[in-house]
């Protein structure tokens, strides 16, 4: 049986966050949050910062939710919310392929974005940069369940069990 009513999925662009939160709200019946969805507008312009932390805390206000999406400026706040965290730890290589293979047309963003230099430069670097911040986090919050994923075959493992 699954316990947890407040799950972020967080990782990587192109580690697969976004097809697995899908897959875990269809398993769960939990609400899907897609920041991304919630971020971009069909224009590829966006909210601001403002904004977008006031439309996560509302979010955060009901008692069930999971939330997918990075978002490094808002990170902490929804790992301080959250009961469980699913972490996508997969090698650079893999993401940088998921980013470049994916349909620029998606369901879970409202414009179409081509992986430019910075997001390919922020791919390269994230595990210099960004994940240790991340894992940081965690440190800081050792009430909230990690669940870190190395592969695409261990997510779906996962999928499977419930």
């Amino acid at each position: 049986m699954f316990v947890y009513k407040k799950i972020i999925v967080v990782g990587c662009c192109g580690s697969g966050k976004s097809t697995f939160a899908k897959k875990l709200a269809e398993k769960t019946g939990l609400p899907l949050y897609l920041l991304d969805n919630i971020y971009w507008f069909p224009d590829a312009s966006h909210l601001e910062r403002p904004e977008f932390i006031k439309r996560q805390n509302e979010i955060m206000k009901n008692d069930r939710w999971i939330i997918d999406g990075n978002y490094g400026s808002t990170i902490k706040h929804r790992i301080k919310e959250c009961e469980l965290v699913f972490f996508f730890d997969l090698p650079t290589d893999v993401c940088l392929k998921g980013v470049v293979q994916r349909e620029k047309v998606r369901d879970d963003i409202a414009c179409e974005l081509e992986p430019d230099k910075a997001l390919l430069d922020y791919i390269i670097n994230y595990n210099k940069k960004s994940k240790p911040k991340l894992l940081f986090l965690f440190m800081l919050h050792p009430r909230v369940k990690v669940i870190s994923f190395k592969s695409h075959k261990e997510a779906d493992d996962y999928l499977s069990t419930l």
